[in-house]
């Protein structure tokens, strides 16, 4: 009989020394150092054999997939022929094993290898580990993780890479091998190749500086002046152009898909409150076309707002750094313009530093007004302001992981309707419990969802309410024309430095100075929003005329919907949720269909539509209507 074997089954319980000999399964073996009072267990079951064992799992040709195995199943694994155990279980998670898995295997006279993964590092870098040791080795291997769904979603990838398979017809084959249907998302984040790119390519350093050259310009106050080139409004404007130009050369792109960056003028009159006298309220755009034709009217914005101010609204000559708000967002938009326009993105976006902030939201209302006249399709808008300062002002504050997102439940549009249609549209809320389903809120749920699947260092935290007490932003002026807007906002705001004066007063210092904007935070911000951008403008339109039927009383749904215009669209998913639930938690794909049933009551849960394309992008979900057909 094997002694590795017996020693593999002995379970020793520590003590004083001793000698002991032991007679096991007709076989004398010699164990030194055990005090009498050590007690030594024998596993008395045989060892399976490993037809026993494979009888539960899967196997590809010479790969069997596997739970996390035991001890036994090892060496039955050996003693059958088996040449090579690889194992995807991340490190934090073998350490509670309670034997060495490498010991043993190579006790075994196996080849072991240790792929770690996790949702974080499930990609292409894990393929091709997998792949080396496929191919430097002979014999049957056994590739495993905890319930074998990691190394099925490994071997995905790898029929893609080495087998010229499909991308659906590796993941039915994986899923065949015990993947579980949660795996999907990952592998086609790994073929995602933009977002990750997009990510990788924000920089720090290019956020740090632009940052210090806006709070070099002085103040930035809607109101300060125009025609130096080194302080005021003005100088700021000409200069933020300039970096979106710089940034957009080399794209490599022409005709109506070229980027461009451009001034956006209003003249404001002056309003007795903040603006006192007229003036030129001028927003900065970069426009990156969508390089589908089809797609490339759906805009998505990027706000943030260019002006500063100090204590006193109307104190257009003080310093007013603004490195925070709103610095910290036009660097986000400039770092933007650098990673994106040399990507090919199917819709439009538009990045936008408004003026005009500051007295009342100037810049984005007039361009939002004027864009209702023009009838431009903005689908989505991105607000940043004050993004840039991750710590706390009370003990225990620490938001550097997280980044507040803001969104509106009920539709500011329901405000501009006359008495009556407001009843009656409040009542259709309350009876239907519709009351946070608007398309802002669905906008905030898709951000958070990215973030998710990216498992980006910074993540949303969704705040289900239009924005801060006592404080605005630009993305306002959107939700009240029915735009879908949200604002991105950091976790704990310092006063102190928002909105004052800049001065030392009893040991404190006060004022937005750029020494209280972090770049490490304000890139990672940069990275969610650019990933967020990439899945908006690559994904499909969502479903339009989305309803749930109410005709019957039944204990089932069933949902319809009227079909993306793409013509990329690959599918569709129905969403649900509890209604205590603030994210879409279930989905079921339905196929290239427009209408779905579930076995689900529409009393108990609230559901969603959308689309998804053949790269796996999808589209924000569309909230149905209850209707008779």
């Amino acid at each position: 009989m094997n002694t590795k074997r017996i020693f593999s089954n002995l379970t020793i319980v520590s003590g004083s020394l001793a000698l002991l000999l032991l007679s096991a399964s007709g076989c004398t073996i010699s164990v030194e150092h055990i005090s009498i009072e050590d007690e030594v267990v024998i596993h008395e079951d045989p060892t399976p054999s490993w037809d026993e064992v494979r009888d539960h799992e899967r196997q590809a040709g010479r790969i069997t997939f596997h739970r996390q195995p035991t001890q036994d199943e090892l060496i039955a694994f050996a003693d059958a022929g088996g040449q090579v155990v690889v194992n995807a279980r991340s490190e934090s998670e073998m350490e509670n094993l309670e034997f060495d898995e490498r010991e043993l295997v190579e006790s075994l006279g196996m080849q072991y290898a240790h792929i770690p993964t996790t949702r974080l590092s499930f990609g292409y870098d894990l393929r091709d580990q997998f792949t080396d040791v496929i191919n430097s080795s002979d014999g049957p291997v056994m590739f495993h993780c905890k319930s074998g769904s990691r190394a099925a979603g490994i071997y995905a990838l790898y029929l893609m890479d080495q087998g010229n398979m499909s991308k659906q017809s590796a993941i039915e084959e994986s899923i065949a091998m015990k993947m579980s249907p949660g795996m999907v998302s990952l592998i086609e984040r790994t073929l995602m190749e933009v977002p990750g790119r997009v990510i990788e390519a924000v920089n720090p350093e290019q956020i740090q500086n632009t940052i210090d050259r806006l709070v070099g310009f002085g103040t930035r106050h809607t109101l300060s002046e125009t025609d130096s080139d080194v302080r005021g409004i003005g100088a700021a404007r000409r200069w933020v152009r300039n970096q979106f130009e710089e940034n957009i050369n080399g794209h490599n792109k022409s005709g109506d898909a070229t980027p461009r960056a451009y001034f956006d003028k209003h003249t404001v009159e002056p309003d007795g409150r903040r603006i006192t006298e007229s003036v030129d309220v001028v927003n900065v755009i970069c426009e990156i076309p969508g390089s589908n034709p089809e797609s490339r009217n759906r805009l998505y914005y990027v706000l943030a707002h260019l002006d500063s101010r100090a204590t006193q609204a109307n104190d257009s000559t003080s310093d007013a750094p603004g490195a925070n708000d709103d610095g910290s967002g036009v660097a986000a938009l400039i770092e933007l313009a650098r990673v994106l326009s040399h990507e090919q993105l199917e819709s439009t976006i538009i990045l936008m530093a408004t003026s005009g902030e500051e007295q009342g939201l100037f810049g984005a209302r007039l361009h939002a007004q004027q864009a209702i006249k023009d009838g431009k399709n903005i689908v989505g808008v991105l607000n940043n302001d004050t993004v840039g300062d991750p710590t706390g002002v009370l003990p225990d504050q620490d938001g550097r992981n997280e980044i507040r997102v803001f969104s509106e439940g009920l539709p500011a549009t329901l405000l501009s309707l006359d008495d009556d249609q407001i009843g009656s549209a409040a009542r259709r809320l309350r009876l239907y419990g519709t009351e946070s389903d608007s398309s802002s809120r669905q906008l905030a749920r898709y951000i958070a969802d990215v973030g998710k699947l990216h498992a980006t260092t910074v993540q949303p935290r969704l705040i289900f309410r239009p924005d801060r007490f006592l404080r605005g932003g630009d993305h306002t002026p959107f939700n009240e024309l029915g735009f879908a807007a949200i604002r991105f906002c950091e976790m704990y705001e310092n006063y102190d430095h928002q909105h004052q004066d800049v001065r030392i007063e009893n040991d404190v210092q006060f004022g937005d100075r750029p020494e209280y904007v972090d770049a490490e935070y304000l890139a990672d911000v940069t990275r969610l929003n650019a990933a967020v951008l990439v899945h908006l403008a690559n994904a499909p339109s969502s479903p339009s005329n989305a309803r749930v039927l109410i005709a019957k009383l039944t204990n089932d749904t069933t949902l319809r919907w009227d079909a993306s215009p793409e013509t990329d669209v690959a599918g569709y998913e129905i969403v649900w949720r509890e209604s205590t639930s603030s994210t879409w938690d279930e989905k079921e794909d339905v196929g290239n269909v427009l209408e779905g049933t579930l076995p689900l009551s529409k009393d108990n849960w609230l559901f969603g539509v959308r689309a998804y394309d053949h790269d796996g992008y999808r589209s924000p979900v569309s909230y149905p209507v209850p209707a008779r057909e």
